[in-house]
């Protein structure tokens, strides 16, 4: 265990050492490139520091602006979690279900979310409404796909034993599908809190007026490089950490997949 989180090190310590060379020789513009010592500085500033009349628009902001982005995608998140699941198991064991919505997914799905901004602007305005819309409809698809390949791949023998076993076919569902497709549902649902992490940058640009999306955008009319690299990483960071979230809960929840 010790070894792997070691293992795990040393690429981002790599990138740091490679980073720091670069802007240590200037071998790029520096004003477009900030040092990873500007970026920790910059970023200490952002999380602790007191608003004056000078950098009001950012220092001491970045926890507030944090909140706002982790209660969007958490609640867009669950949305899609909820809906994704529920319709993409339905559409892999129903045949009448998945005539009937599939390619309707299907032709939404190409769709950039940045072409829904409008109507949720128009619909819900410039409120919170509007983004978790966003965060939680582009969330969606990789979910639903990932379950409806989950429930669509149930090995025929597995039913055909539970059948045999005295299983009804009504149950069949809940007691054999589901717990078959918990693997693809479990990276759908690893895909789907990515995206939104990605999301929720381009809907707090675009469709409110805080979170770490529109204090990257406020710190680009700044031409605060530093702050747009202490925000990238930032979600980069709650995005790693919610991953984890995931995993731990699909590693007990699959013990029973554990060497199969």
């Amino acid at each position: 265990m010790g070894n792997q989180a070691y293992q795990k090190l040393i690429v981002p310590i790599l990138f740091i050492i490679l980073w720091s060379m670069v802007t240590w020789f200037e071998l790029v513009e520096p004003r477009y490139t900030p040092s990873p010592r500007q970026v920790i500085l910059g970023w200490w500033e952002w999380i602790v520091g007191s608003a004056t009349d000078a950098d009001v628009w950012y220092s001491g902001t970045w926890l507030s602006h944090l909140a706002d982005s982790f209660y969007r995608v958490m609640i867009g998140f669950v949305l899609a979690a909820a809906a994704g699941v529920i319709m993409g198991i339905l559409i892999g064991w129903f045949r009448l279900v998945s005539n009937l919505f599939d390619p309707f997914i299907q032709l939404l799905r190409p769709i950039p979310i940045t072409a829904w901004v409008p109507f949720s602007i128009v619909f819900f305005g410039i409120r919170d409404p509007s983004a978790i819309f966003l965060i939680g409809f582009g969330a969606f698809f990789p979910i639903v796909v990932n379950s409806t390949a989950g429930a669509q791949r149930v090995p025929k023998v597995m039913i055909r034993a539970a059948l045999m076993l005295g299983t009804k076919p009504r149950k069949l569902l809940h007691r054999v599908v589901i717990p078959s497709a918990l693997p693809s549902i479990f990276t759908g649902l690893r895909l789907g809190i990515g995206l939104a992490w990605v999301l929720v940058i381009v809907a707090e640009m675009l469709a409110v007026d805080a979170g770490l999306g529109r204090a990257l955008w406020t710190a680009y009319e700044f031409i605060r490089m530093d702050l747009i690299v202490a925000a990238m990483v930032s979600i980069g960071i709650m995005g790693y950490l919610s991953d984890l979230v995931i995993v731990f809960i699909r590693d007990r929840a699959l013990r029973w997949a554990r060497g199969t």
